[in-house]
């Protein structure tokens, strides 16, 4: 069993406060070192699995993991990839991460990615809602019906790991409207933030950026510096460029394989080159 410590800037309601990415890439950081030496490009999900709480900002709880059934939406009943889940009728301080096994459309590299997403909302998400719900209720609250909510969050699918969050709901009212709005925004947010933190979770940029240089004369990808970057201002002073004539796939290829030696998909490792800045001037 192992239980994580991390810390980020957030509120007085254990709410991120003002996270950009350098904030999420260093909390995803701080965690991997928790679980995997610095050298180790792969983070196992059996090593995952193993996190059995966490304490985030001095707030305390139980993670419940299960990755042995497949997980089903409680709205539509249809199968998804994960969630993360903070039920107080379940458990006051215990948060549920649950991940769809392999098997028909769950792929291990899938799985993976899942759980770290769903890992991202338990750091950023959960101590909020388990925070909400020790507040005694307002002056015209029913005393159990704030007791009773619980929170969630779900990847429908593949897409929903690269998507920035979802389209605002259509409704009547300009109040509503606003309320709505809001919350939609809370949403993309939360899914960008925990979608970053998987990224850079299972992919770290210094590891990538190592890999790149070990590999890409392997598949005729030469590193172009980048100029006014000293080596020692930023771990990426580089960009990939493709010589031959099959550039594009000779970069996928690339991707590809850098995948296989972290447990993803060469997708994942597409995005990650770009999120990192090494793809500007890729094309040959």
């Amino acid at each position: 069993m192992t239980s994580l410590s991390v810390a980020y800037r957030h509120s007085g309601h254990f709410r991120p406060l003002f996270l950009k990415n350098p904030a999420i890439e260093e909390t995803a950081s701080a965690v991997r070192a928790q679980l995997v030496a610095e050298d180790a490009d792969r983070l196992p999900l059996s090593t995952l699995r193993e996190i059995s709480s966490l304490n985030v900002n001095g707030l305390s709880f139980d993670l419940w993991v299960s990755l042995d059934h497949p997980v089903t939406d409680h709205e539509t009943g249809e199968q998804v990839c994960g969630l993360c889940e903070f039920d107080p009728g379940a458990g006051e301080d215990a948060v549920s991460l649950l991940v769809s096994p392999v098997g028909e459309g769950m792929t291990e590299e899938l799985v993976l990615s899942t759980f770290g997403h769903e890992l991202g909302h338990a750091v950023f998400d959960a101590p909020g809602w388990i925070a909400d719900s020790k507040v005694s209720p307002g002056l015209f609250d029913l005393p159990d019906q704030q007791q009773r909510k619980a929170y969630r969050t779900t990847t429908h699918d593949i897409g929903h790991l690269t998507s920035p969050g979802v389209s605002p709901a259509q409704d009547e009212g300009l109040l509503a409207r606003i309320v709505e709005a809001e919350r939609e925004k809370e949403k993309r947010i939360a899914e960008f933030r925990a979608n970053e933190f998987m990224g850079s979770l299972l992919v770290p940029r210094r590891r990538l950026v190592e890999a790149v240089i070990e590999m890409a004369p392997k598949y005729d990808v030469t590193l172009v510096a980048c100029p006014g970057l000293l080596e020692e201002e930023a771990p990426t002073t580089f960009t990939v460029k493709t010589n031959g004539p099959f550039g594009d796939f000779d970069l996928e290829n690339l991707q590809k394989a850098i995948g296989k030696r972290f447990g993803v998909h060469g997708r994942f490792i597409k995005v990650r080159m770009a999120r990192y800045g090494l793809l500007s001037g890729a094309a040959g």
